[in-house]
């Protein structure tokens, strides 16, 4: 299995053997939320586009795939040098400033690696604001997994985009494509809501939103959807046109380890006629049988898809 060079909250490696069969073969996987991008290590599309709407993210993947070589020597020298609350602030600061290109990519790298438990967190004016991390041992340098990921990334000639969810599935969705969403997840309770989606909330009309552009999608090409979220009354709610996996995940992100019990979340495939590959119906004499009589009109209706 290839592990991602990054620490993400919410990274599906540990999921990979729960999710990977649900992922169906087609020409490009396309990613509106790419997050630590362990689907796109551990799968084999001849094509990707790969999202997300956090612009320090792509940047970092973006050069790891066109300046491997020069990011590794960069960011070495901080792991190396760096492994101390007083430089990481120090980072912080600068990363904060007016530095840009390469050398944000290897503090982002620094930061991510060396804050708190792999979270990633803006303030509201989009200034990066995570703590130092208490390390028992100096924070791993990814290099191996850097070198790994721009290798696939250049062979498979992937495509980067700082973008919104809803650009990303209006504008780059075509056919022979599947689309798999892991979009911050609806909290289990109010005290685990943390839904952050770069410097806004991600709240539950964001999800609605997206199940509407999903819908849209695969209506137009008939694309397969897959999605994962946290297994709560409201996912299900919102995610009601999608056929819901059961799986129990381990916590990463709470402070205190014996606490980090699993978690229940779903994996969702989204319901579609065997004939025409549609959700909804309305597509082919077969769909009322398959979707149960509920045709895309009384999906509009009903507010989960326009």
């Amino acid at each position: 299995m290839s592990r991602p060079f990054v620490k993400w909250v919410g990274g599906k490696t540990r999921v990979l053997p729960d999710l990977l069969p649900h992922l169906p073969k087609a020409d490009c996987l396309i990613e509106p939320f790419v997050g630590g991008a362990a689907v796109f290590l551990n799968t084999d599309y001849r094509r990707y586009i790969l999202a997300d709407i956090n612009p320090d993210l792509i940047r970092l993947y973006q050069h790891a795939k066109d300046s491997a070589d020069e990011l590794i020597a960069l960011a070495s020298v901080m792991f190396k040098e760096d492994n101390n609350a007083s430089a990481y602030q120090d980072n912080r600061k600068i990363f904060n400033s007016q530095v840009d290109g390469l050398e944000k990519s290897a503090l982002f790298l620094y930061l991510n690696r060396h804050g708190y438990n792999g979270v990633c967190r803006y303030n509201q004016k989009g200034g990066y604001n995570v703590p130092y991390g208490k390390h028992k041992t100096a924070p791993y340098f990814p290099e191996e997994e850097i070198r790994q990921f721009a290798e696939k990334a250049n062979d498979t000639k992937a495509i980067f985009l700082h973008s919104s969810f809803q650009n990303t599935v209006a504008v780059m969705v075509g056919t022979d494509a599947v689309i798999y969403c892991d979009p911050p997840y609806l909290p289990e309770s109010e005290t685990a809501n943390f839904t952050q989606y770069h410097t806004h909330s991600f709240t539950a009309d964001h999800h609605q939103q997206l199940v509407k552009s999903l819908l849209a999608a695969n209506r137009k090409y008939g694309v397969p959807v897959v999605i994962s979220n946290s297994d709560t009354a409201a996912t299900r709610e919102i995610y009601r046109p999608f056929n819901f996996h059961e799986i129990n995940v381990q916590r990463s992100v709470s402070t205190d380890a014996g606490n980090r019990h699993k978690a229940k979340e779903v994996i969702g495939v989204l319901k579609v006629c065997s004939g025409c590959d549609r959700a909804g119906g309305g597509c082919c004499p077969d769909c009322g049988p398959v979707m149960g009589g509920m045709t895309y009109n009384e999906m509009v209706e009903g507010g989960v898809c326009e």
